[in-house]
């Protein structure tokens, strides 16, 4: 009987801490099942419709090289922008262009935009023309302006500036050492030149890679 009366108290006890353990147990199971139903819809929201996450810094400033190292010129008086590269220096008309002709290599009724070193430069003009004037008759005109000592190409090839049909070709002043590409177009009433002057040591070639590059980014402004 002291036997009994020994185990009574023991066996109560175990059963009691039985019954903590099992509710223990089950409590923590209660929890983590809450905390994983808590994260499932967000994640299968997130996987149903993705969101748009906006560029980082990093991923922002992957800018081309071309781009990065250039900048905007706008002419105001003449109504027209392009890219040239950074180093190159700007120098904006500051007469409006009334002769038709190229007066020395910058005149001031020429924007006029040259690399620091003075080569190659871009000169570009533009003069109010009739309604009924042509390409074909525009360009005839500025040709009639070439400096003496200076030589055009007798044929001149289409592209296009800024969108509107264009024609260009190229003088080479021998005396000078100098060879230009020009690049003549109709807009909005006026008539455009574009002069591209550099030694003639440097080659047509690599003045038409370079010309051509700063043309892509030729743009008319808006009306």
């Amino acid at each position: 009987m002291r036997r009994v009366n020994n185990l009574a108290p023991r066996g109560r006890y175990d059963l009691g801490r039985w019954v903590r353990t099992i509710v223990t147990t089950l409590c923590l199971a209660a929890v983590l099942v809450a905390g994983c139903g808590s994260t499932t819809p967000a994640a299968s929201s997130a996987g149903s419709s993705p969101t748009t996450v906006a560029p980082t810094a990093a991923a922002s400033g992957q800018v081309s090289p071309s781009a990065a190292d250039s900048n905007t010129f706008a002419s105001k008086r003449y109504g027209y922008s392009l890219v040239v590269p950074s180093e190159w220096q700007t120098q904006p008309a500051v007469l409006p262009w009334l002769s038709g002709t190229l007066e020395g290599r910058c005149p001031a009724d020429w924007d006029c935009i040259s690399d620091i070193s003075g080569e190659p430069t871009l000169a570009a003009a533009a003069a109010s023309v009739s309604a009924n004037m042509t390409l074909d008759r525009w360009r005839s005109q500025m040709r009639v302006g070439v400096p003496a000592g200076c030589i055009d190409s007798k044929q001149s090839t289409a592209t296009t500036l800024g969108g509107e049909p264009a024609q260009t070709w190229t003088t080479t002043c021998e005396g000078e050492g100098l060879q230009a590409t020009k690049v003549v177009a109709l807009h909005a009433g006026r008539g455009y030149i574009l002069l591209f002057a550099s030694p003639i040591g440097v080659g047509l070639e690599t003045d038409r890679a370079t010309l051509s590059s700063i043309l892509t980014t030729f743009r008319f402004a808006p009306a």
